[in-house]
Parts: structure tokens; C-alpha cells; sequence
């Protein structure tokens, strides 16, 4: 499961520079969980390429509406790229099929999800 960022304690550390690295570990941890987790971001260009490629949509989730609980088709899988902010949506050939933004950052966090246009091999 994602973790709302928004709603968690904020330090005024983190803000002010005495731990400069909080807000990027915050986001390497949104990454991880995203990827670990059967969510997908509601806000999605492309959606209906993907869901006629057999992913399967839920409804956003309630306490958390920039995520929906989806169902990806066998083989389908998340993966992390070297940018926490960035993964894949990767079908069962290794191809990509969407490009998944999450920023986890507490101050501004957001998620949008992309089809990739080229046709899977």
C-alpha cells in the first residue's frame, strides 16, 4: 500500500536543510512502494490503450484519490527506474507500456501515468 505523504508528520528539518536528504528518501520510499504495491495512479493519459491491453482500473482509493487498486495482466509488472520520481509499467515481453510519475514528496505530492505509444513487440 502507498502511504499518503500529505497526511504524515511534517519535520521543519526537513525544510530548513537539517536533513537534506529526508525529502529525497521520502521519495525513493513512495518509488518502492508504488512499485511494490497493486496501485496505479487515477490521473492516466492513455488509459483506455491500456485497459484494451487488459489492465483493469478500480476506483480511486478514498483516503488516497491520486491512487486506484488495478489488476494487471499476467506477466504485467511495475518496475523502479534510477529516478525515484519515475518507474514502468512493463508488460510480460519486458516491453514498456506506460511511464508512471510519482513524487511522494509531503509538500507536493502527485502521480500521473502515461501509455507509451509504440506498439509492444
Amino acid at each position: 500500500m502507498i502511504k499518503n505523504t500529505s497526511k504524515e508528520e511534517v519535520y521543519p528539518e526537513w525544510a530548513l536543510g537539517g536533513n537534506p536528504r529526508a525529502i529525497e528518501n521520502q521519495e525513493k520510499q513512495g518509488q518502492n512502494e508504488l512499485v511494490n504495491s497493486s496501485q496505479l495512479p487515477v490521473d492516466c493519459q492513455g488509459k483506455d490503450i491500456l485497459e484494451q491491453a487488459g489492465v483493469k482500473f478500480g476506483e480511486p482509493i478514498p483516503d488516497d484519490p491520486l491512487f486506484c487498486v488495478a489488476e494487471l495482466p499476467a506477466g504485467w509488472s511495475k518496475r523502479a527506474t534510477n529516478h525515484a520520481m519515475w518507474s514502468e509499467l512493463i508488460d510480460d515481453k519486458g516491453a514498456v507500456r506506460a511511464e508512471i510519475f510519482y513524487k511522494a514528496a509531503f509538500y507536493d505530492r502527485r502521480a500521473d501515468m502515461k501509455a507509451v505509444a509504440n506498439e509492444p513487440n
